[in-house]
């Protein structure tokens, strides 16, 4: 499976695990570890190229459970899009 050799040094390594994203039976099929590398993902993002240290991977609600953060991008992408969730107001439905 590629999703065990990922490792992210660069942006195109990211753009690598967004575009398998896009394949929804390889999704489903490997949720868990593709739930593991895309917050991997992120906090290289946030770490290495934002500079940002104080953000903890996984992300935690206020009432300590667990953000999904593929299924919270999933459910954006699916409904358009940052931009248009947001020019929607459609935050709180996501």
């Amino acid at each position: 499976m590629i999703l065990q050799s990922m490792k992210f040094k660069e942006f195109q390594d990211c753009k690598a695990l967004l575009d398998i994203l896009n394949d929804s039976k390889y999704v489903m099929k490997y949720k868990y570890d593709i739930e593991g590398k895309f917050e991997e993902m992120i906090d290289w993002f946030l770490r290495v190229k934002m500079g940002i240290n104080s953000r903890p991977i996984p992300v935690y609600m206020g009432n300590d459970k667990k953000v999904n953060l593929l299924e919270l991008y999933m459910v954006v992408k699916r409904k358009g899009g940052h931009r248009i969730v947001t020019s929607n107001n459609l935050w709180a439905m996501v």
